[in-house]
């Protein structure tokens, strides 16, 4: 079973004063190639026009199974050994490990290649990943170009991002170094989710009082506490109380943890809290959800079920990049190594992608069959059946969710960090779930790195700048939207107070924060987005219908404006319903001030 452990905070300290007997790893010969970075190592230009066509994708254009055509023209790294990379256990990297050809690069793979050497290996842990990171860094500081010992490279959660950085970064900096994201290879799209009880599924509001195991401040958790935070539903960051109008949780050490908990029925003894202040009354209370993944969710469904996903990577479709995290010194000492990996990375991917899209699964396998060599689980067949997602009936007969993986290429990297002309979807997913854990828990994560100084794109731009000219069209996947699809559910819905000028449909200075708070919140998932305007009952309920829709309105071209490729045609859909849906007392200025809303609605639509 696979786990992703919190990252250990409190022991970060203890990792340095380890470090003079650290942790030995698998002896390594040889070294790395020393070349520098050209110019630029920062997050700055977009991609040169040109870089990557933003016409359809032509998938009869895609490099068949044995091919040895690249996409990129990079030149060959020049390794005499390999390099150790870390990487939780996901199909979200499917792509990298095609590209590895076993859990060694093989050299006819599209690594061996390109002269990179990897030797992937599965931790779960993040904190021992920050160890690893931390050990090198010592060698690395002492005057070993490339250490034998830790890594200086691992792949997690890009929301889990904010958290691990932040930890490692503090360890490093002894060290005079820091980590950084390069890029993505992959996301998970459906197979991290937050379970619950079929009847919160349909009113997100019985989510109150429900206590779910988790491990606390990690990806999946993160799953549930911003599905509870845009429907309105607070948060009890204390573990060792209940909160009966909150989302409690359960901590744990561990997914399988979380998992096996429910399975058996877990329950204890709580002091109930009232507005985070103890009470006197002590209450037995039961976990009746879990914060889990692949196969987390599958052990679940079929050891006891009872649980369906009320949020998944599905519907935050941007949460959950496979995000490649570096030492950054070590990385502009190896450049060519960074981005042959990358490219080697969005070679594979594209094979996948253009098989799946005629329908064949065989290039998929042979990333899922070094999946299966790398984390020394299951079978090739089984990774790829959840790559894709199914629907499958759990052990009470209810139909439930499991899987749903991707990979990622060049233009997926593109538009996920803004290099073809968008908006940074990351830079909100960063911000957004860094800013969550701090939050909720100021004492363990104090400071959120700055976008900034954690991700760096010149590796994406490199590779970008690489490709050939012959190369096959590429574009992101990304969602489409239609104005007349059928709303088949309401995921989420808060009432958002944006003040506007009086009578007007101007937006008041105040105003500005809370839209640009409300644009990072709903940029992260891949919903349809339903705006409703209300108003009190001052005034004719004729004009305040006109000027209920006119607000609506205007929130839609304040959203499409600031992040277009966030909003595009047929995202947003506009509702007006003026004086006719209070929420409160119009009889009270407090009341009439509450009715003054703009709802915001995600909702899964179809056919």
């Amino acid at each position: 079973m696979k786990l992703k452990p919190l990252p250990k905070f409190i022991l970060i300290a203890a990792i340095v004063g380890a470090l003079d007997y650290g942790v030995t790893v698998a002896n390594q010969n040889g070294w790395l190639g020393t070349s520098k970075l050209p110019s630029s190592t920062t997050v700055t230009a977009d991609v040169p026009t040109g870089a990557l066509p933003n016409s359809p994708s032509d998938r009869s254009g895609m490099p068949t199974s044995g091919s040895n055509v690249s996409s990129y023209d990079l030149g060959a790294s020049s390794m005499n050994r390999p390099v150790r990379l870390l990487t939780i256990p996901w199909n979200a990297t499917s792509a990298l490990m095609y590209a590895n050809g076993d859990a060694e690069t093989t050299p006819n793979s599209l690594l061996g290649q390109r002269g990179v050497k990897l030797l992937i290996e599965r931790q779960d842990d993040y904190g021992r990943m920050t160890e690893e990171m931390a050990s090198f860094a010592k060698d690395y500081k002492g005057g070993t170009a490339n250490p034998s010992n830790g890594t200086p490279m691992v792949i997690i959660m890009g929301d889990g991002v904010p958290a691990f950085i932040a930890a490692t970064d503090d360890v490093l900096s002894k060290f005079g170094q820091s980590a950084e994201v390069v890029g993505a290879v992959g996301y998970s799209r459906g197979e991290d989710r937050c379970m619950l009880p079929p009847d919160v599924r349909s009113d997100p509001q019985k989510a109150r009082g429900s206590l779910i195991g988790a491990v606390l401040r990690d990806g999946d958790w993160n799953i549930c506490v911003k599905w509870a935070g845009d429907n309105g539903i607070p948060v009890n960051p204390n573990e060792q109380t209940y909160d009966p109008d909150a989302m409690n949780f359960v901590a744990t050490s561990s997914f399988a943890e979380a998992d096996e908990k429910y399975i058996s029925g877990y329950c204890e003894e709580r002091t109930v809290t009232q507005g985070g202040k103890r009470t006197a009354e002590k209450r037995r209370v039961c976990q009746n959800g879990t914060a889990t993944w692949t196969p987390g969710d599958v052990k679940v469904a079929m050891n006891r079920g009872g649980l369906v996903s009320v949020a998944s990577t599905k519907e935050y479709m941007w949460q959950m990049p496979s995000t490649l995290i570096v030492n950054k010194q070590w990385a502009e000492r190896n450049p060519d190594v960074v981005s042959n990996i990358l490219a080697a990375t969005f070679d594979a991917s594209d094979r996948i992608k253009g098989a799946l899209g005629r329908g064949d699964d065989s290039e998929l396998l042979k990333g899922s069959a070094v999946l299966v060599k790398v984390h020394k689980e299951q079978t090739p067949q089984w990774w790829a059946k959840y790559f894709k997602g199914v629907t499958e009936r759990d052990k009470q007969g209810l139909m439930v969710d499991l899987g749903g993986s991707t990979t990622n290429n060049l233009a997926d990297n593109q538009f996920l960090f803004g290099l073809n002309g968008n908006d940074s979807v990351y830079k909100r997913v960063y911000e957004v779930y860094g800013g969550i854990s701090k939050k909720l828990y100021p004492d363990i994560m104090p400071n959120l790195v700055p976008y900034a100084q954690a991700v760096n794109t010149a590796y994406l731009q490199r590779v970008a700048e690489a490709t050939k000219p012959s190369a096959p069209v590429t574009t992101a996947d990304m969602p489409t939207f239609r104005q007349d699809a059928v709303v088949q559910r309401t995921v989420t819905q808060k009432s958002w107070s944006i003040e506007f000028d009086t009578g007007k449909a101007s937006f008041k200075p105040q105003a500005i924060p809370v839209l640009e708070e409300l644009l990072n919140q709903i940029s992260v998932s891949g919903l349809s987005v339903v705006i409703t305007g209300n108003t009190d009952n001052v005034g004719d309920s004729s004009a305040n219908l006109q000027l209920s829709r006119k607000r609506a309105e205007a929130v839609q071209t304040w959203l499409q404006m600031n992040a277009p490729s966030s909003f595009p045609q047929g995202r947003i859909r506009v509702r007006a319903y003026g004086d006719a849906q209070p929420v409160a007392d119009n009889a009270t200025a407090e009341g009439r001030a509450k009715n003054r809303r703009v709802d915001i609605s995600m909702v899964q639509t179809g056919t």
